[in-house]
């Protein structure tokens, strides 16, 4: 590994060869020799695991050196300690962990030399810094304030019984309907239906949509492709009062008649009350019947995820009631209009983040690994 370390001085001086010397940029108003004062305070990371399985001497043993920049083995520990578990089982061999440690070597040379060269104080790079401190203060603030030990299997056990709906469902599945007034119509198109479907899902479903729209005689199920939603045998815990309306309006022939189908099938049309119904099942859910033992870790995971979010709004509702802020937002319909997608410099979802604001579309801050 050192012999790779020796290395990359030669291939940057490689690279330079034949090009004539110029000094590099300082920025604007920033003096060479401030430049380097600049550099020099650039502080490493010291990055800590608290329930480190090294001894003292061991984590203290120095494993690269950049200049007057060391990284130890306890750093190395704990970077890949803070890695997601993913990432962990990558660098589970020692080959792989020398791999990690030259991505993090290029990763501080780099970081150094952009240093140097004035960009820790670039807009951009103080725009980078001031939101990942707001998402490490709320962070650290919620997981201070709650800790998962904190929960009793009492507290657990209350989340459980008030919350039956998650862990108690009875068998469902999603059906929709033609609704016709007589036997031989449900018939005929039930067969056309088969027909037509040539036993693929696909076909199926187009030709469903035409006859739909076209014959049935439930309009209020009509602009949903005739859909009646998910139907069981026994209302699921805790259904809302709207479920349980829609429910009471489903003949019990037609769920009766849903359980036993397979989906995306045509079968034997049903009467109910209403009518002739010809049924096609497009989901499954199977029953879920959960004790409290199986479901207790869960459980805890979801109520200190819940009360961390609660800290956090609380916090932001704290800090806006003391601070003073005044508003001008009658100002924002200034703003140009952002063109099209394709059109213009940008497409939408690759403009500006806002502080605090997650964009998927967005990569994330580069980490050694990256690199």
């Amino acid at each position: 590994m050192r012999r790779n370390f020796a290395l990359l001085p030669l291939l940057l001086a490689t690279v330079a060869c034949g090009k004539p010397a110029r000094p590099h940029p300082a920025g604007p108003g920033i003096t060479e020799k401030a430049q380097q004062a600049t550099v020099e305070q650039v502080p490493n990371a010291h990055i800590n695991l608290d329930d480190s399985q090294l001894t003292a001497e061991q984590r203290a043993t120095v494993v690269a050196r950049i200049g007057d920049h060391t990284i130890t083995l306890g750093e190395i520990e704990a970077r890949l300690a803070h890695e997601p578990a993913v990432v962990r089982s990558q660098f589970a061999s020692t080959q792989k962990r020398k791999e990690y440690l030259t991505s993090l070597v290029q990763f501080e040379l780099l970081a150094a030399e952009a240093a140097r060269r004035g960009l820790a104080s670039d807009p951009e790079v103080l725009e980078a810094a001031k939101q990942a401190m707001v998402r490490k203060f709320l962070a650290d603030t919620a997981v201070e304030a709650v800790k998962p030990e904190s929960f009793t299997d009492a507290d657990l056990q209350k989340y459980y019984d008030a919350n039956p709906g998650l862990y108690h469902k009875p068998e469902q599945v999603e059906v929709s309907h033609i609704l016709v007034a007589d036997a031989a119509t449900a018939e005929r198109i039930a067969k056309e239906l088969r027909s037509a479907s040539e036993g693929a899902s696909a076909k199926l479903v187009v030709a469903w949509n035409d006859y739909v729209g076209r014959l049935s005689q439930d309009q209020a199920t009509i602009p949903y492709l005739g859909s009646l939603g998910l139907v069981s045998r026994t209302p699921p815990s805790g259904a809302a009062p709207a479920d349980l309306e829609r429910l009471a309006r489903v003949p019990a022939q037609v769920i009766e008649a849903a359980m036993g189908r397979e989906i995306f099938t045509i079968g034997t049309p049903v009467q109910s009350p209403q009518g002739w119904h010809v049924l096609m099942v497009t989901s499954k859910i199977p029953a879920v019947d959960k004790a409290f033992a199986d479901v207790r870790d869960s459980i805890r995971t979801r109520i200190v995820k819940r009360e961390r979010d609660l800290r956090r709004q609380k916090l932001v509702d704290d800090l806006r009631a003391a601070a003073k802020i005044d508003l001008n937002d009658d100002a924002l319909r200034l703003l140009p209009v952002q063109p099209p997608a394709g059109k213009g410099k940008g497409a939408p979802g690759q403009g500006a983040v806002p502080p605090g604001v997650s964009n998927n579309k967005q990569p994330a801050d580069p980490t050694p690994s990256e690199l």
